[in-house]
Formats: structure tokens, sequence, C-alpha cells
């Protein structure tokens, strides 16, 4: 009996290297990022099923410059869907049959290759895929965006710029992990500047912080009036000129809880004083109730060439790195809440 509970043990930890061995064997994913391959019959695809995956993965994102979708669509049907195409980083296939009971989302991880996400849309019918697709359209937007924030995320711990996060932690006394190619470009009190520099790009960050004051009224006009305050310190390409948020479209604030941290997400435009410069921003606003600070970690893209999603984006991935050393319910708490609906 000893003996035989020993070769079942062995043969357990026998197979469980073996699926730890073909885990790190995995081939490498493919593709761009926000690129999705839709594996589906020509039917489903050009009909309503279709058309609806496509209002919901093709929508716009908000606060570009141009018209940019959420997702690059690639279609697929099912008698193409081998070879390379099995190790592509975002795949979304269908499973429609009677013996599916309720209709339903699954989400595979790393099945043929890492890091890779596989969602099914499954059901009875075309048509209770459809109903159920139609009734759940934010959380297939969210399900693949959060997968490529994530491996963003992971990427900036993996291959850290660690000059630059020892220096965002004492200057501001959390963590945030930059990838790798990031530069310091301007440091004063209360304030960094980095930025990522490309033949025909640029992404930008700028962290600031101030006091917290009985007076802090989180609105937009009050944070994009802290915003300029900052930004007057990045200068651009002619003499006097410096950044400032565009009067243009007025920023869109919302409030978002991240990693349980309560911030205020500001999204709108940035201009240049004196020249043609802009591009989209994003900016994350917290309260340190330790430190008694206002922080701001706010993210910028030059693009004006080509498409600003992906930037716009990563930067935005940044932020669910971010952590605080003293993280409680009180570190959260902010006195005067008055965003704009």
């Amino acid at each position: 009996m000893k003996l035989l509970f020993k070769i079942m043990l062995c043969c357990a930890v026998v197979g469980l290297l073996a699926c730890k061995e073909r885990e790190e064997h995995k081939a490498p994913a493919t593709g761009k990022p926000y690129d999705i391959f839709v594996v589906m019959p020509e039917a489903e695809w050009k009909g309503e099923l279709g058309d609806t995956l496509r209002s919901i993965l093709l929508e716009e994102v908000p606060m570009l410059n141009q018209r940019e979708p959420r997702f690059d669509l690639y279609h697929i049907v099912p008698g193409n869907y081998k070879g390379l195409l099995l190790q592509h980083r975002n795949l979304l296939t269908l499973n429609v049959s009677p013996s599916v009971g309720e209709p339903a989302m699954v989400a595979e991880y790393d099945v043929d290759a890492v890091p890779q996400l596989r969602v099914t849309l499954q059901g009875p019918s075309d048509s209770t895929v459809l109903a159920y697709v139609d009734a759940n359209r934010e959380a297939l937007q969210r399900i693949f965006e959060m997968a490529e924030r994530d491996r963003f995320v992971n990427k900036g711990k993996a291959f850290p710029e660690k000059s630059i996060n020892r220096l965002i932690e004492e200057k501001f006394g959390f963590t945030m992990s930059i990838p790798m190619g990031y530069t310091v470009r301007k440091e004063a009190p209360n304030f960094l500047w980095i930025s990522y520099e490309m033949p025909l790009a640029s992404q930008g960050i700028f962290i600031y912080s101030y006091p917290l004051t009985s007076g802090a009224n989180f609105t937009v006009p009050y944070l994009v009036e802290k915003r300029n305050e900052f930004a007057a310190l990045i200068p651009g390409p002619t003499d006097g000129s410096r950044m400032t948020t565009s009067q243009e479209i007025e920023p869109v604030l919302n409030t978002v809880i991240i990693n349980g941290r309560l911030w205020f997400e500001m999204r709108g435009f940035w201009d240049v004083t004196g020249d043609y410069m802009g591009g989209p921003f994003v900016s994350y606003t917290t309260v340190d109730a330790t430190r008694k600070e206002v922080v701001t970690i706010d993210g910028y893209v030059y693009s004006p060439k080509h498409g600003k999603r992906n930037y716009i984006r990563q930067l935005e991935s940044l932020i669910f790195n971010v952590e605080f050393p003293t993280d409680t319910t009180a570190s959260v708490r902010v006195p005067v809440v008055n965003p704009q609906p």
C-alpha cells in the first residue's frame, strides 16, 4: 500500500513538472496590442451577431484627436484557425450548440501561447448568444482591455527603469514601476518629468504634488488650474513656449477605484502656447493622507502622424502598479469631493 502511494505521488510530481515544462515551452504570443482575431463562421460574422460584435469592439475611443476603435478586428473562419493563428495574443471564438446550457462568456489564458487570452462566446443558439453579448457589452470590452493592460504592467515590472523608480519613491513616497526606455527630462521641487522618445511619437509623464488644504475642491477647473501650474514647467519647441491644457474641449472628470485607492481621472487635450503641438492626456489625482499631500500622475502623448490609442492606454496602465506604503481606508478619503457629473 505504501509502495502504491509512493508510485502515485511520484506520478503526480512528474505530472506537475511536465505541465510546468510545457508551460515554460509555450510559444510567445503573436500579434500587436489591441488586435483581436475573431474565429466564427462567415454567416455569423456577416449577420446580426457579427454586426453587434463590431459595434462593441470597434466603438470609438473617447478623448482622442482622431477616430480610433477600441480594437482592431480580423475575421477567421474556423477552417483556417490553425498553425500560427492559434498563437495570437487575443482570440474571440464562438461555440453554438444545443448541448450548451446557458449562454456565457468563457475566458482562457495561455492556451497555445504566452501571454494569450481566448474568449469563447457560447450558447444553445445564435439568438441566445446575441442577446447575451448585447447585455454584456462592457464586460466584453473590459476583459480584452484588462488583458492588454496587465501585459504592459508586467512588462514594466520585468524590465524596470530602476533609477527612475527610485527617484519617484524618494520624491513622492510611493512606488511606481516605469518600464525601460524612459529618461528624466526635468526635476524640480514636487515635480518630475520623464518621457519615452520615439522617432515619430513621444510618451510623457509628469508627476507633481502639493499640500492638501481644506479648500481643495476636486473639480475640473481646480484640477486644470493645478495642472497648468506644473505643466508650465514643460517647455515647448520654441523660446517661451510651454505646455498647457487645451481650452477648446473641456476635460472629462471621473472617480475610479484602483487597487483600493480613490483616484480622480481626468481626460482632455493639451496644447503648447506659442506653437502648434498638442495631443491627448490622462491624469490621475489622489490624496496621500499620511504626507498630507495631493499627488497627480499625468500622462500625455504626442504623435502627430500616427494613432494615439495604444500610447495613451500604455500610460493609463502604469497607474495600476502604483503603491502607497500606507494605503489604508483613511488614506483614500478626500475631505472635499465634488467631481463633475
